[in-house]
């Protein structure tokens, strides 16, 4: 099995121009699973632009499926005292996969500090159930990652559009914390798949993340996503992640197109 730091050491390429396999290991499908092909964009953005900001806020469009060889092309589109901001486009022979937009800004002094969604009560990971008793055949991705269903409705369980999971990926040995995080924060299905009597495809057309803080968390994390409201084949998906120590790390918004 690949693990995202030996699929990140087969980039190749530099600058502005950076290639990499897509991995069987990684798929959903036809294409890279989602919260990968994020992670990669951020890769590469890091490797093309010497010492950005930490990342506050990223935006991500999946145009099409991912997968053979990925051409990362990498723009900055502005670069402050304290900020910049980075496009990455993602490309397959047959056209876009992917457009991230990424916003990094430095700390700096405020006299503004308070969080006001403290982390939901779970009980430690290893006293709950994994999450996947048996996952499709076409999801190879869940194999990188441990996860712990905390409450909620699994797909096609028919319980509430919703779900608290401890995750971790099985591996981040000499990762970045960002890019780590990135692949971890999207393992969950949509929560609106509680509610589908049988299997059927599901697809993220974009994906909003904002960091609450520079990330530096490894391990286990609280995951809690969320659908809002479904309707007309898309869903409206929210989730909320905190580190071990209670710390909220992001704030995540989706838009799911729903096929079943």
């Amino acid at each position: 099995m690949a693990n995202l730091r030996s699929v990140l050491d087969g980039f190749t390429g530099e600058g502005d121009i950076q290639h990499v396999e897509a991995p069987e290991a990684w798929t959903q499908g036809r294409t890279l699973y989602g919260g990968m092909t994020a992670a990669l964009c951020w890769h590469a953005a890091t490797r093309a632009i010497a010492d950005l900001p930490p990342l506050r806020a990223a935006q991500v469009a999946f145009i099409g499926p991912a997968f053979g060889t990925l051409d990362f092309t990498c723009d900055l589109l502005r670069r402050g005292r304290n900020s910049a901001i980075v496009e990455v486009a993602c490309k397959t022979a047959e056209g876009h996969a992917a457009k991230a937009l990424f916003t990094c800004a430095n700390p700096r002094d405020s006299s503004v500090s308070h969080d006001l969604t403290p982390g939901p009560e779970a009980p430690p990971p290893e006293t709950v159930e994994d999450f996947h008793r048996k996952p499709p055949k076409a999801l190879a991705f869940p194999q990188n990652f441990d996860i712990k269903l905390v409450r909620g409705g699994r797909p096609l369980s028919g319980g509430a559009p919703e779900m608290l999971v401890w995750a971790r990926l099985k591996e981040d040995e000499g990762v970045d914390p960002v890019t780590a995080l990135l692949a971890l924060a999207d393992v969950l299905p949509p929560g609106a798949m509680a509610e589908m009597p049988e299997w059927g495809p599901v697809s993220t057309m974009t994906w909003g993340v904002d960091f609450h803080h520079p990330v530096t968390s490894r391990g286990w994390h609280l995951l809690h996503t969320y659908s809002d409201q479904a309707a007309d084949g898309y869903s409206l998906q929210g989730s909320d992640m905190w580190d071990a120590e209670g710390r909220r790390v992001l704030t995540a918004r989706q838009v799911v197109a729903i096929f079943g």
